[in-house]
């Protein structure tokens, strides 16, 4: 994982990663699934539906706080549409 925009990303090729970032090993969880570059993990060492329940419960941070796509413009939903993404 390589953190970015306050946020955990999974190192793959579809990431190009910065000279000053260095991968690491985290337990993560994803709010979503989809496109590998959009959502960012959250470090959650919870492994059963209860314990996930009980994180966003307390968390202080909106799950979808962590997509990647929405702090790259206001815009990038209807710029994706655009490009034929959907």
């Amino acid at each position: 994982m390589i953190w970015r925009n306050d946020s955990w990303l999974p190192v793959s090729s579809f990431i190009n990663l910065k000279s000053t970032e260095v991968p690491q090993e985290k337990m993560v969880r994803f709010r979503t699934l989809g496109d590998i570059t959009i959502t960012g993990g959250i470090e959650s060492e919870a492994t059963k539906l209860n314990d996930v329940i009980h994180e966003i419960e307390t968390s202080r941070h909106t799950e979808r706080g962590n997509r990647e796509d929405d702090k790259r413009s206001e815009n990038s939903m209807e710029e994706r549409k655009k490009e034929g993404y959907f």
